[in-house]
């Protein structure tokens, strides 16, 4: 025994990155199968938790691997996504009967997620810190149902990682490989989630403010716009896509305003920012707009109505903001706890300690019947977000910057529980931050703390390979129903609790 621990010991001074990044990867995808393993849901291409735009990433996954000839539709949905799960269903096979093998596929993405967020932690909160921070990415249960279930946030948060991990490298020197790396994933994170390419004045005003004292301004500005002319090269073939359907859109309503043919990802923008700021908002997604306008609720650019707000969606979401100031104050303080709740939301197989008896908003995670987990972790994430400010915290201000653009994306479109867990690799360090400052104050507690608190976040690993040596556990639903059929709508809310 002594030996192959003194191997062992061995290996890991020798190798720490390569051992840490594989070890986080087992661990996080281990807990991931044994979720599966332990979920009636496993074979279904949705979760009980979760259902979002599974159909939709479904369908357009069959026309890619069935290279169906494309139809002349409004590029609503970013396609890289739905590229992807064609891929996984070229590889392995369409589905017949279960999803189970494209939802290990999606677990693995996402271990790979918190190695490589790992990777970037470690410089930034060092050793024993960035270890508890894998460990809360890995058990976090909000991300267990994302990374197993058809969502296209599982692809973007990978994206979301890799980038704070190139910038956080191009403070010490912004070399042409990470010029190129940063415009690529750029680009690609636009492709997954269209608010991505937002993301970059807050990338550059970081660079630039908080760039290494010997650094020259203008070579760094030239090396951050080369890497913004690569992330719109990558774009290029989306362009060019959306441009060839939004002419044969034209071209069969030439009576209508056209739509503009330059659209980069999809044409979203406007339409979703009216329905996000009207009188029927809630703070969350809602239809009702598009469904007072005809076509069934369907969106459909022939429409005299839904053309007018694909058109000048912005200027009438701005014009009722500007007219009706206590009710968008209102509706952003909806919005704002909607994304809050994705701080409710708990750890390991049983969403410790905030329950598995909640309810799921349409197309947003669930959330736990009784949330109050948010508020303190939001008073640590705010006091992270000031720390980071001063002089010895200043490189977490990369992920303030990340925190703040989501933030102003949450109030200017739509509140999603969902949209926290999707900035957790920015997050999770301004959570520690706070702890990682009082323990500077004792010494001898600035390893042992976060060593002693991985340790006990290993119970959920324990848990869960209990849990999956069991029957599966059932939950009961209720909620609105059609009533030709009558199934739940899984695109309205949904109340969710486990079987007695």
């Amino acid at each position: 025994m002594r030996p192959f621990l003194s191997s062992a010991r061995q290996m890991c001074a020798r190798h720490p990155l390569a051992v840490g990044l594989t070890a986080t990867f087992l661990m996080s995808l281990l807990l991931r199968v044994l979720y599966l393993q332990a979920s009636p849901d496993r074979t279904w291409p949705f979760s009980i938790f979760f259902y979002g735009d599974s159909r939709f990433f479904h369908l357009a996954a069959l026309e890619h691997v069935r290279q169906q000839p494309l139809q002349a539709t409004l590029p609503y949905h970013p396609p890289l996504f739905p590229w992807l799960l064609g891929t996984l269903y070229g590889l392995l096979g369409e589905p017949h009967g279960s999803a189970l093998p494209y939802k290990l596929s999606l677990a693995v993405l996402n271990a790979a997620t918190v190695a490589l967020s790992w990777a970037w932690w470690r410089r930034l909160l060092g050793p024993a810190w960035s270890l508890l921070a894998a460990a809360l990415f890995a058990a976090s249960f909000g991300w267990l149902v994302l990374s197993t279930t058809y969502s296209n946030e599982v692809l973007y948060v990978f994206f979301l990682s890799a980038t704070c991990g190139l910038v956080l490298h191009a403070r010490e020197g912004m070399t042409g490989k990470t010029v190129v790396l940063l415009g690529a994933v750029m680009g690609l994170g636009a492709l997954t989630r269209a608010e991505h390419l937002y993301l970059w004045p807050f990338l550059l005003a970081h660079g630039v403010f908080h760039r290494a004292p010997q650094a020259a301004l203008k070579p760094l500005l030239l090396r951050w716009g080369a890497a913004l002319l690569i992330c719109l090269a990558v774009l290029v073939p989306s362009a060019l896509r959306n441009a060839r359907m939004l002419q044969e859109l034209n071209a069969q309503s030439p009576e209508l305003e056209p739509l503009p043919e330059l659209t980069l990802v999809t044409a979203y923008g406007p339409i979703n920012f009216a329905m996000a700021n009207n009188a029927q908002a809630t703070g969350g997604f809602t239809p009702d707009l598009i469904n007072q306008l005809g076509q069934n609720g369907r969106l459909d650019a022939s429409n005299p109505a839904q053309r007018h707000l694909l058109l000048h969606g912005y200027a009438e979401g701005l014009r009722w903001l500007a007219g009706h100031p206590v009710d968008a104050a209102r509706l952003w303080a909806a919005k704002l706890d909607r994304w809050l709740e994705g701080l409710s939301l708990g750890f390991g197989l049983s969403d410790w300690p905030a329950g598995l008896h909640g309810s799921r908003a349409p197309v947003d995670v669930f959330v736990p019947e009784r949330p109050w987990l948010h508020w303190p972790l939001a008073l640590l994430v705010l006091a992270g977000g000031v720390m980071s400010l001063r002089t010895p915290y200043r490189a977490f201000s990369l992920c303030t910057a990340v925190v703040l653009h989501r933030l102003l994306v949450t109030l200017a479109f739509f509140g999603y529980t969902r949209g926290m867990l999707a900035v957790f690799p920015a997050l999770i360090p301004l959570l520690l931050l706070p702890l990682i400052a009082v323990s500077h104050y004792r010494p001898g507690l600035s390893r042992k703390v976060p060593l002693i608190l991985t340790a006990a976040m290993l119970f959920f690993w324990v848990e869960a390979g209990v849990l999956a040596f069991q029957e599966p556990r059932n939950f009961m639903a209720s909620g609105s129903t059609d009533r030709a059929s009558g199934k739940l709508i899984q695109d309205d809310w949904v109340r969710i609790w486990p079987q007695p």
